[in-house]
């Protein structure tokens, strides 16, 4: 009866925080309120752990790590996790925070495998671009305005179409529905509210009307027509 109960909560907490209400209450905090509580619910989680709550542990350094402003891996991450959407291309894992529209990206081939785009110094970034010219041009299209703002100039040794409708074009009908759901940042059967929620977010920060790239706004829209489409149909 307790297991029952005690994943009844863990599963409400999620829910809560993950999809719910409470999916932007953090936004609302100030740094200190947001460190307090942060500490007090890591604090809470690490007590819970050494007895045995593995379950409430989880979700209570979860929120810790969320509100402290740290990653955890997916597994023991149930909260950040599901706050995060990632699109994935043929060289990049690229990760937004649907929190504070920060954007973290990771490589995964080419001479930089393994490295953090944010890490690379200037003239890195120019010869990464070189490379997703040629390798991953729908990466490129990800990390444009980033490379603009960090590497300005790039586009002198680049050759990258600057047509504003680019990168429309590239977001196909074979998207799958777990590709959707990882980047609306949502967990597969989402209701069709959290579904269009989660699409509002990404397009308020990343609309190309608001400085944002056309091709993630995109794959946002098109994310949201799979994840739609997948909700009607359960």
């Amino acid at each position: 009866m307790n297991y029952i109960l005690s994943t009844l909560v863990f599963g409400v907490v999620v829910w809560w925080f993950a999809l719910g209400p409470g999916r932007k209450a953090g936004d609302h905090l100030t740094p200190l309120t947001r460190k307090l509580f942060g500490a007090v619910a890591g604090g809470a989680g690490i007590l819970l752990a050494l007895k045995g709550r593995w379950d409430f542990a989880i979700v209570l350094v979860s929120l810790s790590a969320w509100l402290l402003g740290f990653r955890l891996p997916g597994l023991i991450d149930p909260i950040g996790r599901a706050r995060r959407s990632e699109i994935r291309t043929a060289s990049m894992l690229v990760e937004i925070d649907l929190a504070d529209g920060t954007i973290a990206v990771r490589i995964l081939a080419g001479r930089f495998q393994g490295r953090q785009f944010e890490k690379l110094k200037t003239a890195e970034l120019v010869v990464f671009a070189q490379e997703l010219a040629t390798l991953d041009p729908p990466g490129l299209n990800l990390v444009a305005q980033e490379l603009d703002r960090r590497a300005p100039g790039w586009r002198k040794h680049v050759k990258f179409d600057t047509d504003p409708r680019q990168g429309a074009a590239p977001v196909s009908s074979e998207m799958r529905e777990e590709e959707a759901y990882h980047i609306l940042g949502l967990e597969p059967g989402a209701s069709e509210e959290a579904v269009r929620a989660a699409h509002r977010t990404l397009i308020a920060r990343f609309h190309p009307d608001r400085g944002g790239s056309t091709y993630l706004a995109a794959m946002v829209n098109r994310a949201k027509d799979v994840a739609l489409a997948a909700t009607r149909r359960g």
